[in-house]
């Protein structure tokens, strides 16, 4: 295989795939052109040529990837025949341990964000890299680390999603399509069917709510707040059904962020005209008490002794229904 003929890109890609592994079988540059360069044309300018794509896939990737001996880092090298070898630990799919700890972390805390493919692809990739480089990995600072790292969930049970529900909401903000989901609104008794244009999720602590729009007639002298007014924002959990349809999502959905839909503040703590301020008064114990001491249920929460009871505590908070 002429090597040399082809172009750049295609050039590193060969090299790498062809250079000879491990530094017993170290070559110069003459004899890697007699491989790669099997015709001997121009063979003082790709000789060059070679020498510089060498360099080029050392300076990408580093020491651990495409060796000299000398070393690079020797500098001059008159005098000298230097040899070339690919090391036997590198591949394409190594990562540094502070991008495989990340991966890692991304993988572990955010299986809910990710759209369940790009999940599934992380996951793999990572088992991948681990299969090179897992050692050298678990044996690093940021590899022990992990170790060192756990989480409780937290003190109001998230919910179970529906798995396929995630996966097609997900696919329809992904493709840009208009979704038909059965939807029970939290005080009705039955679903109602919708037609809405997702826009994106918005998480607030253990629920995921899907911002949608519903549909509204585009035109230039279409003032934004009939958008916005047209903006509604659903709980996944109370979606019972979901479908993909074929309309596209149309411009001005995307023309609005989430974080101006944020601000709208539809999705804060609020009081409603369904509902009125609890007043809660409860005796709990003394590791209640340290728990609702570090996570408050309310801004004016109060926690007073109970007399003649042991470490008993009285809990006083003005609650949200």
């Amino acid at each position: 295989m002429n090597i040399m003929e082809k172009t750049r890109g295609e050039r590193l890609i060969l090299l790498y795939q062809h250079l000879p592994k491990g530094k017993k079988n170290a070559k110069t540059l003459s004899e890697l052109l007699t491989r790669f360069n099997p015709t001997g044309d121009k063979a003082k300018s790709r000789a060059k040529l070679l020498e510089q794509d060498l360099l080029s896939l050392y300076s990408l990737f580093g020491d651990n990837s495409i060796c000299r001996m000398p070393a690079w880092e020797e500098g001059s090298i008159a005098g000298k025949t230097p040899k070339y070898y690919l090391h036997p630990n590198f591949t394409l799919d190594s990562f540094d341990n502070e991008n495989l700890f990340f991966w890692e972390m991304l993988d572990k805390f955010t299986a809910n964000y990710l759209p369940k493919n790009i999940h599934n692809t992380l996951t793999a990739k990572i088992a991948n890299v681990k299969n090179h480089q897992n050692l050298q990995y678990q044996i690093s600072q940021l590899g022990q680390w992990k170790n060192h790292l756990f989480t409780i969930p937290s003190l109001l049970q998230a919910p179970k999603y529906d798995e396929h529900i995630l996966k097609t909401i997900h696919q329809a903000i992904i493709d840009g399509k208009r979704l038909k989901i059965s939807y029970l609104a939290k005080w009705a008794n039955e679903p109602v069917t919708r037609w809405i244009y997702p826009r994106g999720l918005i998480f607030i602590d253990n629920m995921i709510y899907l911002t949608a729009f519903y549909k509204v007639e585009e035109s230039i002298s279409t003032p934004k707040k009939v958008y916005l007014d047209a903006n509604r924002n659903y709980a996944i959990i109370r979606i019972k059904s979901v479908q993909i349809l074929e309309e596209p999502i149309p411009n001005w959905v995307n023309d609005l962020s989430l974080e101006e839909l944020s601000r709208k503040g539809m999705l804060e703590t609020h009081l409603t005209q369904r509902g009125k301020p609890i007043i809660l008064r409860l005796k709990i114990n003394h590791i209640a008490a340290q728990h609702l001491t570090e996570r408050p249920l309310s801004n004016d929460q109060t926690l007073e002794p109970v007399h003649n009871l042991f470490n008993n505590k009285v809990i006083k908070a003005r609650l949200v229904n």
